[in-house]
C-alpha cells in the first residue's frame, strides 16, 4: 500500500524528501557500493536539491539519472538537467551524473539513454533496476513525462520518446512505467493545492487514465504538504 507523509508546509515536504534521499544513498550504498537515484525535474524539487547538495559530503559511488527531459539542450532554460546543475551541482562538487541529451531528438536520446542505463545499472527480468525514483506530480496526474493518453503511457522497454505533450515542449524523453515501477523505492513529492485532485488520482489505485498512479504500492511513499494533502491523508 503506498505510503503518505503530510509535512505542515512546502518547505517542510521538501525537507523530508531530501531526508529520503540521504537514506536511499546510504542504504544503496552500504548493500551495494554504488547508489543509482532518478531525479524529477520541474520546479517542486528545486529546494530539495539545493538541501541535498549540503547533506553528503561523499559523493562516491552515487549515479544520478533523470526520469525525463524535455528535447532540449543542457543550457535551455526548460531544461531538467539546468535545473539540477544550479542546485544539486552549483558548488562544482557532487555526483555522477547521466544526462539525457535531449538536443539530439527525441528518439535518437531515448535510444541512448537506454543504452547506457542498461549498461550502468543492475537489472532483474531485463529491468534496469534504480535505487530511488524520486518522481513528481501534475495536476492532470501525469509523473515524469507519461501524461493522460499519450502513448508512453504503455510504452515497454527502458526509455521513450514523447511527442504531443500536452504542457510546452512537446517533445521530450521518459523513462518507462515498468524502469520507474521496478525501483527499490518510488518518492512523490507534491506540493500545493493544485495538487490535491491528482494526489486523489494516485492514492485511489492503478488507472491508466492517472499515470502517475501506476506506479503505486508498498514501496512508494508520497510526500506532500498541506495543501496538496486530501482529508483524511497522512
Amino acid at each position: 500500500m503506498t505510503s503518505v507523509f503530510v509535512a505542515e508546509s512546502a518547505p517542510a515536504a521538501a525537507e523530508a524528501a531530501a531526508d529520503r534521499l540521504v537514506s536511499a544513498i546510504a542504504a544503496a550504498r552500504d548493500a551495494r557500493g554504488a547508489a543509482h537515484v532518478a531525479l524529477a525535474g520541474g520546479t517542486t524539487p528545486r529546494r530539495t536539491y539545493e538541501l541535498l547538495a549540503t547533506r553528503i559530503d561523499d559523493w562516491t559511488g552515487v549515479e544520478v539519472w533523470f526520469g525525463d527531459e524535455r528535447a532540449v539542450g543542457p543550457d535551455d532554460p526548460e531544461s531538467n538537467y539546468r535545473m539540477v546543475s544550479e542546485t544539486l551541482l552549483a558548488d562544482g562538487a557532487g555526483p555522477t551524473v547521466h544526462r539525457i541529451e535531449g538536443e539530439r531528438g527525441p528518439e535518437d536520446a531515448a535510444a541512448a539513454y537506454a543504452t547506457e542505463l542498461e549498461r550502468r545499472l543492475p537489472q532483474e527480468h531485463g529491468v534496469p533496476i534504480l535505487d530511488l525514483a524520486l518522481q513528481g506530480l501534475g495536476p492532470d496526474g501525469h509523473t515524469a513525462s507519461l501524461f493522460p493518453g499519450n502513448t508512453a503511457v504503455e510504452a515497454t522497454g527502458t526509455c521513450v520518446a514523447v511527442h504531443d505533450a500536452p504542457k510546452p515542449p512537446p517533445d521530450r524523453i521518459t523513462l518507462t512505467v515498468p524502469v520507474l515501477g521496478a525501483a527499490r523505492s518510488i518518492v512523490f513529492l507534491a506540493t500545493g493545492a493544485e495538487k490535491a485532485d491528482a494526489v486523489r488520482g494516485l492514492l485511489a489505485g492503478p488507472d491508466p487514465k492517472v499515470p502517475s498512479s501506476l506506479l503505486g504500492g508498498d514501496r512508494t511513499e508520497v510526500i506532500l504538504d498541506r495543501d496538496a494533502a486530501p482529508p483524511g491523508a497522512g
